[in-house]
């Protein structure tokens, strides 16, 4: 008789299959779920035997190597690279972070320039917002069309809702 085949991954933690969108980049390679690295980031007693993932990717422990030279005892720890995906595979979570991150980038260059942003400078916003999600969200996001429209009516909101709120205040 075949094995059956699960889909998803196993969380070695909770000892479950979930669906992939449970796991984050780093989490997929480890094999723990969202739930449970949240639970051992803030310091919830899992099982003492498993390290806590920043201290894996500690960058001021291991530099740029990703690994002691001088220590032989510690593995060579593998760089997992961002997981890359289009805006319309992003999660409803990961959505509502990328509009509210945007909004914010919206709302600061607005106050310090005064200009909707357009052309280049729009460019310029969509890029670093990719790049901070990126940093913050160990996920690459592809700069295809999709996003550059929701990008767009994003902004288009954010700053009608700020000449709203300063209409208001006089």
């Amino acid at each position: 008789m075949a094995k059956k085949k699960r889909q998803g991954h196993y969380c070695r933690i909770c000892g479950e299959y979930k669906a992939n969108e449970k796991f984050s980049g780093k989490g997929h390679a480890q094999h723990i779920c969202k739930a449970c690295m949240s639970k051992k980031k803030k310091g919830v007693e899992i099982d003492p035997d498993i390290p806590v993932v920043d201290e894996y990717y500690d960058d001021e422990l291991f530099g740029d190597m990703g690994y002691d030279m001088f220590n032989p005892d510690i593995d060579i720890i593998p760089r997992i690279e961002p997981e890359h995906k289009k805006y319309k595979k992003l999660c409803k979570e990961e959505k509502a972070a990328l509009k509210v991150l945007w909004g914010d980038i919206v709302t600061e260059y607005w106050q310090e320039v005064r200009q909707i942003p357009f052309g280049e400078s729009f460019n310029i916003l969509r890029k670093r917002l990719i790049g901070i999600f990126t940093e913050q969200g160990e996920l690459d996001i592809t700069d295809d069309h999709d996003l550059k429209v929701v990008l767009n009516d994003c902004m288009v909101s954010t700053i009608n809702k700020l000449l709203r709120s300063e209409k208001d205040r006089k």
